[in-house]
């Protein structure tokens, strides 16, 4: 039976979060697989590669884009810069905001480790073919595109409503 999400049973949506945070805990473990670089974290790797696909950009849209606090996209970004794998130059615009972009090395990084990643993932799913492969991230990408929008969405209203003081 075909429903809208809004009157879909509360059993689904529940699976689908206990997947969710199953995929999330799986994945930790997948790149700790990989975690062949000590300088850089899995965390800032993602931040790398996600900046390498907006850049140039500045730190805090970036932030904004991955949902994660600015304080956390400055750990990362200091990471990334030590290991000479971002760049950054003051903004042609607003001298008080940097414009951030990978450099050649951290490309470089990018390239073997997304190599190594897919090299580890073949053997993982002998018996996919590429079809149901397409199924997936079709769906993983609507999925997170969504969530993405509806986190936004809900933090702007956060944002705009009132805030009560237990003073009063």
């Amino acid at each position: 039976m075909q429903w809208p999400v809004n009157e879909a049973p509360t059993e689904l949506l529940g699976r689908l979060l206990d997947e969710l945070a199953r995929t999330s805990r799986l994945l930790r473990s997948f790149s700790h697989l990989d975690q062949t670089d000590p300088e850089v974290s899995n965390a800032s790797h993602h931040v790398l590669k996600t900046l390498d696909m907006r850049q140039p950009t500045h730190a805090a849209d970036l932030a904004s884009h991955l949902g994660i606090g600015t304080a956390a996209m400055s750990r990362h970004l200091a990471e990334l810069e030590q290991a000479g794998l971002v760049d950054k130059r003051p903004s042609d615009l607003d001298a008080r905001r940097q414009v951030l972009w990978v450099t050649e090395a951290g490309s470089d990084r990018l390239e073997a480790r997304a190599q190594l990643r897919i090299e580890r993932l073949r053997p993982l799913l002998p018996d996919w073919d590429v079809d149901r492969l397409a199924l997936v991230a079709d769906a993983l990408g609507e999925l997170n595109n969504s969530m993405i929008q509806g986190i936004h969405e809900h933090r702007e209203l956060q944002a705009e409503e009132p805030r009560t003081d237990p003073d009063d």
